[in-house]
């Protein structure tokens, strides 16, 4: 019942992202809280947008995710930039294939709202970490609420319109953050908020809008078709009829966000 992000692999980098100095930063992150040589597990590895760039640095990690396209689009980054294959397995995240206390941190961005049971997703990390060993939980990026950048105000204006219309919920997993911590506390970690990476960029109304009318966020994929269209349409409409300039470069500020959990 978890989303498989096999529809997004051609486009998922495109979209989701983070930007060359980005991207490292997120990286320095990950390798101060990991001690040198610890054995690193990402879950939701996707097209390594995470792990690739720790790839690069020599660092050894095993990734899992549920689509082997996006895997597939990960193998052939790493190719392509010289690199060893990684390794990588087609695993649920809900029943990891690993023996207990194998890895000394789990890894995890923007996953556990995609997994029905993502309490479950939790306690298969906690079991795979060996004594000492570190979660690392991320969130934020280019397409944070509450930003007021044009893709924030677009993708806020069209959930506005299409929660309106239906009521279905577009988050399987987990809701919120808080709900996520208080369960990692409730588990026993130790939590720690890391410093987050911020960074500057240009966007645009109009590719805010094109985002959204080509179906590219997965908590969009479960509204039905003439909600989905019918909001889209009218949040170009408003925003035409208001005379915005969809085309010029606006400066938007955007942040990526580490909690470190220890056990």
């Amino acid at each position: 019942m978890s989303i498989a992000f096999d529809r997004a692999a051609g486009y998922y980098d495109e979209s989701r992202g983070l930007g060359p100095e980005a991207e490292e930063l997120v990286a320095d992150r990950v390798e101060a809280a990991v001690r040198p040589g610890g054995r690193l597990l990402e879950i939701g590895v996707g097209t390594g947008r995470i792990a690739l760039p720790l790839h690069r640095r020599g660092r050894e990690a095993v990734g899992i995710d549920l689509s082997l396209p996006m895997l597939e689009r990960y193998r052939a980054k790493a190719a392509a930039a010289g690199l060893a294959p990684p390794a990588l397995l087609r695993a649920d995240a809900t029943r990891l294939p690993f023996p207990g206390a194998c890895f000394d941190a789990v890894l995890e961005v923007h996953v556990l709202h995609l997994v029905p049971d993502w309490q479950a997703a939790l306690a298969e990390a906690r079991r795979v970490l060996a004594p000492g060993g570190v979660l690392l939980h991320g969130g934020g990026g280019r397409y944070e609420r509450g930003s007021a950048s044009p893709r924030d105000q677009v993708i806020s204006r069209f959930e506005e319109l299409a929660g309106a219309a239906d009521r279905t919920s577009r988050v399987v997993g987990a809701a919120s953050q808080e709900e996520i911590r208080e369960r990692l506390v409730a588990m026993g970690g130790r939590v720690e908020e890391l410093e987050p990476v911020l960074w500057e960029e240009q966007e645009t109304y109009a590719e805010a809008l094109a985002w959204v009318e080509g179906r590219v966020f997965s908590y969009h994929w479960r509204l039905p078709d003439e909600v989905w269209s019918a909001a889209a349409a009218q949040v170009r409409a408003e925003l035409e009829a208001a005379g915005t300039d969809l085309h010029t470069p606006r400066a938007a500020r955007h942040q990526f966000r580490f909690l470190a959990v220890r056990f």
